[in-house]
């Protein structure tokens, strides 16, 4: 006897099973009306309950495979599973795909959708559902769960609420990550800042009660060169003296999205051994008004002699990343990736779902691109426009912070960073302002953050330690 269930638990007694399935008379079969939008159907077949995965024999795309996986994790939830059996023959069929492949992008999307972030619910408990598949596909279940832990440590740090999560703690749990790992790590605060050259991190933190801090994480695996990754790390922005509007400022505990992308990467490169030596520059700041805050027209000198007139103190990120860029060129860096939450503006230009990407290598741009698209972590090229610097001039220094113009702000502010980068430095800048949560809560996207920019970290930094163009 077969038949269609509700989503209403009862699954647990049952033996459960998943099977892909390609055709459209197989979908005929088994669907009902149709697929409406929904590629997973279980369907309780005597003592069994089976899960039927619509998997097109001309998928092309590894997030599609991703995704099913996430939707199937979702609904296997919905039904109290606690054990599911895994077919992967479908993969054998598919005709663009590698079955390997298919098969890691499973887990990987399995696992991502796996993810609550329940620290603070007093009654929500974790349901944790155990998948068998045939053993020969254990190192891919094992590399693809590093990969969704990483990405989780990232969506664990930006769903934080800012008075769990300030410079101060934020500085102790990072070093707390890293313990017992080959990652050295250095909390930099107080007169340290200021030695090291952190005066724009110095300036926007000052006005908080939780002090500014600096995380130097260094990790040392033989590599030829040397590689820095910088995230803005704001652990709540107010905008400053220039206070943000109430509807901007909701999800402003996100506001160090970048570092935590920059965390989550560096986790997953120590834990696959990359052979690299790179190092994370991580400025820790609350931005906040208080009779000690930076201000408006306040003109800040940087480790270069470079001065800077504060234009707006809501274009705080772009302060403390220009801080880090110079830190990275320093120490010797000589390919330096930033990524930040870093204007609003990029999501009025790309939409929700791509984040915006800028380098001084235009020859590269369209194989980051590529990368992205392997990853998960979607990126769109955008224009260095050497013209905008005319939008930053300054009357009292040798820059503004924002721009006179308010067409172009994500343009403006890649600009400006790049104003603080030499010329034998390779340098990508990331602005993910609009992808720290998720476009839509659907495949392997689950409420809260959505850990962007690990996968996609990682990959670059793989693809330049092998030799490939990045």
């Amino acid at each position: 006897m077969k038949k269609f269930l509700d989503e209403d638990g009862g699954g647990e007694k049952l033996k459960t099973s998943v099977h892909f399935i390609h055709s459209d008379k197989e979908v005929r079969n088994i669907f009902i009306n149709g697929l409406k939008d929904d590629p997973v159907q279980p369907i309780h077949q005597d003592d069994q309950l089976i899960f039927y995965v619509f998997v097109p024999l001309s998928t092309s795309e590894i997030e599609y495979i991703k995704y099913i996986a996430g939707e199937l994790r979702k609904k296997a939830e919905k039904f109290s599973i606690t054990s599911l059996k895994v077919l992967f023959d479908g993969f054998y069929e598919l005709k663009y795909l590698k079955r390997k492949q298919c098969i890691y992008a499973f887990f990987e999307g399995w696992y991502l959708a796996s993810y609550r972030f329940l620290k603070y619910k007093s009654t929500a408990q974790e349901r944790k559902i155990r998948i068998t598949y045939d053993p020969i596909y254990n190192a891919l279940e094992a590399e693809a769960l590093l990969v969704a832990n990483a990405v989780c440590v990232a969506r664990d740090l930006c769903n934080e609420p800012a008075n769990k999560l300030t410079p101060i703690s934020y500085a102790r749990k990072i070093d707390a990550l890293f313990k017992d790992t080959k990652v050295k790590v250095t909390i930099l605060d107080k007169q340290a800042l200021l030695d090291h050259g952190f005066h724009a991190t110095y300036e926007v933190g000052k006005g908080s009660n939780h002090s500014p801090k600096v995380a130097l994480l260094n990790y040392e695996n033989g590599g030829k060169k040397k590689m820095a990754l910088v995230g803005k790390g704001v652990t709540f922005d107010t905008g400053g003296m220039n206070l943000k509007q109430v509807s901007d400022i909701v999800d402003m505990k996100m506001d160090m999205g970048g570092s935590a992308s920059v965390i989550g990467a560096m986790k997953l490169v120590e834990s696959l051994q990359v052979p690299v030596n790179l190092q994370a520059i991580i400025p820790l700041v609350e931005n906040i008004p208080s009779f000690n805050s930076y201000l408006p027209s306040d003109v800040i000198r940087y480790a270069n002699g470079k001065t800077v007139e504060v234009g707006n103190t809501d274009a705080e990120g772009r302060l403390i990343l220009a801080d880090a860029l110079l830190y990275a060129q320093k120490v010797g860096a000589t390919w330096i990736t930033d990524i930040a939450t870093l204007t609003g503006t990029i999501g009025q230009a790309l939409g929700l779902n791509r984040a915006g990407i800028y380098s001084n290598q235009l020859e590269s741009i369209s194989y980051y691109e590529e990368i992205s698209a392997q990853t998960g972590d979607f990126i769109w090229p955008m224009p260095l426009v050497e013209e905008y610097n005319d939008l930053l001039e300054s009357e009292c220094a040798d820059i503004k912070n924002i721009s006179s113009s308010p067409f172009g702000g994500s343009i403006t502010a890649a600009m400006f960073l790049h104003s603080f980068i030499t010329d034998n430095s390779k340098w990508i800048h990331i602005d993910m302002a609009n992808v720290v949560k998720p476009f839509k809560v659907k495949g392997y996207y689950v409420d809260g953050a959505s850990g962007f920019g690990v996968r996609l970290l990682t990959e670059l930094i793989r693809r330049e330690v092998n030799g490939n163009r990045c």
